[in-house]
């Protein structure tokens, strides 16, 4: 379904548009992708014109800026908290700092200028019935992938095959987060074979609540140990995240202690020969984490924006938890696994 789909409405597409129609319209969706100002002043044309993509941001605010050709990026600050703006709204004229909503005022985490960047541009990125796809000039360069659980239930993986999902990130089991006992997640045997005989390449995750260096080692030799006999074709996943309140045994580690049980997790996996990866959420990458330590090992990012802002090199971005797949009951998270990261992906 999803690949029939795709080929009719590119087919319709070049029998509508010439190229240079074409070129145009990608110059034209670049300028409403990336609007954030160089000069310290916004177009109060882009102001309006990606206040349509979001609904929720307020007349109040048009109203304000009515009549006017530009604005400073520090009027629209001020503008922001007096609006109550959206976030993710805010961020696309802001790219010199992560935006973040305290109560009724706005935080900005500046930008690290030390970090490796990404070179993906968002005049590419494109909506489908609530999915996301990267395309330029006409070819994919991201592919879906979807990540489940035992909270999924029963899947059908045939279904989730033939419905258009080539990939997928399977719970191999988490620790808890009071006693921290090691768990297998109860449908990930059942995932594996499964999906392996549907045809769907996987990689698997683990939910970590390790406090030292020793217990993320311990995550890592569990890990190790439930995947035997089995063959992955997408790295194995530290999914690491913040104390929700005081009863999570993780809640006041230090930045780097954080940093380290990462490092040991995946340094573990490493040396067993497997491709591994990190995951987390964007608030907590940059204030919870020292990504300067992390560099050697590819990110996972979550942030649900209709647009993403995280300027640092990643390789997959997931952007719902609300998907919905063929073959599965349950809400899924949906996610964007780029080009340069998919096995043997041409290009």
């Amino acid at each position: 379904m999803e690949r029939t789909r795709k080929g009719v409405r590119r087919a319709a597409l070049l029998c509508a548009f010439m190229l240079l129609a074409f070129s145009m319209a990608i110059n034209a969706a670049g300028a409403s992708a990336n609007p954030a100002p160089q000069s310290g002043m916004i177009s109060v044309e882009s102001l309006e014109r990606v206040a349509s993509e979001y609904p929720n941001v307020p007349d109040e605010f048009l109203d304000a800026i009515e009549g006017e050709v530009e604005i400073s990026v520090s009027l629209l600050k001020k503008l922001a908290t007096a609006h109550s703006l959206p976030t993710q709204y805010f961020q696309r004229f802001i790219d010199d700092s992560f935006v973040f909503k305290m109560g009724n005022q706005f935080q900005y985490i500046p930008v690290d200028p030390s970090l490796s960047r990404h070179s993906y541009d968002w005049a590419f990125l494109d909506e489908w019935y609530g999915e996301k796809e990267y395309v330029v000039n006409q070819e994919e360069r991201a592919v879906k992938v979807i990540d489940v659980s035992s909270y999924q239930g029963n899947i059908d993986w045939d279904a989730v095959k033939s419905g258009g999902v080539d990939y997928a990130f399977i719970r191999l089991g988490n620790r808890g987060y009071t006693k921290g006992a090691l768990n297998l997640d109860k449908k990930f045997d059942r995932n594996m074979q499964r999906a392996a005989a549907a045809g769907v390449k996987v990689g698997v995750y683990f939910y970590s609540q390790a406090v030292s260096r020793a217990e993320a080692r311990e995550e890592a030799a569990f890990v190790l140990d439930a995947l035997r006999g089995y063959d992955l074709d997408l790295p194995v996943v530290f999914d690491i995240e913040g104390a929700q309140n005081r009863s999570y045994r993780t809640y006041g580690l230090s930045t780097q202690t954080k940093t380290d049980i990462v490092k040991a997790f995946c340094g573990e996996i490493e040396e067993a020969g497997y491709d591994v990866m990190y995951y987390s959420y964007c608030k907590f990458l940059i204030e919870q984490l020292d990504m300067s330590q992390l560099e050697q090992y590819d990110l996972w990012m979550a942030q649900y924006y209709e647009v993403p802002f995280f300027p640092y090199n990643f390789k997959i971005w997931q952007y719902d938890y609300k998907g919905s797949v063929d073959g599965i009951s349950t809400p899924v998270d949906m996610n964007l696994m780029f080009l340069d990261y998919v096995p043997n992906a041409a290009g």
